[in-house]
């Protein structure tokens, strides 16, 4: 009997012995400790600026040449024409006594546009944050040409680009 209490002995101390220092399998299992963590940087994406393209508008100014009727009695209907001038050399000399504004039309494409017309230093009518996709007219519902103000200023920006800036001035003709 004392020599299987010595077996059996022997056999556990050689067990301890053994998963004690055993090999991989013999180790304890301990849990993978690396925690994965959601990627809690956020995306932020910037305002979508719409990107506008370079307006590409020619201004052109209309007068209509006033009714008379000449010495024999015969009437004369005045005719409203384009004083391409302004749109070419971005002034133009009106006569305030046989010629009134009929209208200004910007012909073109463009968006994001702001019109300025000035009588002197006062601004007499402005629009902004418009577009022009064919043509924009604008007449006398919109603004007249005073030509007791002395010199007119029309500034046409897209932004704080000055597409355009003309001047009209008003003289007697006759």
């Amino acid at each position: 009997m004392k020599s299987s209490k010595a077996i059996l002995g022997i056999t556990l101390m050689s067990a301890m012995l053994f998963t004690s220092c055993g090999g991989d399998d013999a180790k304890p299992k301990t849990e993978d400790k690396t925690v994965k963590t959601a990627d809690t940087t956020k995306k932020v994406e910037a305002p979508k600026v719409e990107v506008i393209a370079p307006a590409d508008i020619s201004v052109k100014l209309f007068f209509k040449g006033m009714d008379f009727t000449d010495e024999e009695g015969n009437e004369t209907k005045g005719t409203v024409s384009e004083h391409k001038e302004f749109s070419k050399s971005q002034t133009y000399t009106a006569c305030y006594d046989s010629e009134s504004f009929n209208n200004l039309k910007l012909v073109g494409t463009g968006k994001q546009l702001y019109l300025e017309v000035k009588a002197g230093n006062k601004i007499v009518f402005s629009k902004e944050n418009f577009e022009v996709l064919d043509k924009v007219v604008f007449t006398t519902k919109d603004f007249d040409l005073d030509w007791g103000k002395g010199t007119h200023t029309v500034t046409l920006k897209q932004n704080e680009t000055v597409l355009f800036s003309g001047k009209i001035k008003f003289q007697g003709c006759m």
